[in-house]
């Protein structure tokens, strides 16, 4: 597998995983009574399916685009060239 794609899924990856870490912190602090809203119902667990879903992939792409725009040879100077290192040199 090329190591853009391999950057681009482990990204995502995280994402994902600080979606659903933030879903739910929504849901246990009770943000908005969704939780609440959706303990009793029938369709409940396919919201907060869905809710996770959706702000997971929201997330997953954030991060992946932050890390596009900020790769490890670009931290110290953005406005570096990109062929450039760290020290100038």
């Amino acid at each position: 597998m090329p190591d853009l794609v391999r950057f681009l899924i482990r990204h995502g990856l995280i994402g994902f995983c600080i979606g659903v870490a933030f879903t739910a912190v929504l849901l246990v602090l009770d943000v908005g009574m969704i939780r609440s809203l959706t303990q009793d119902s029938a369709e409940g667990i396919g919201f907060r399916l869905l809710l996770a879903f959706f702000i997971s992939t929201t997330f997953a792409s954030a991060q992946m685009g932050v890390a596009v725009m900020f790769p490890p040879s670009r931290r110290v100077d953005p406005m570096a060239p990109p062929g450039e290192d760290e020290l100038g040199d």
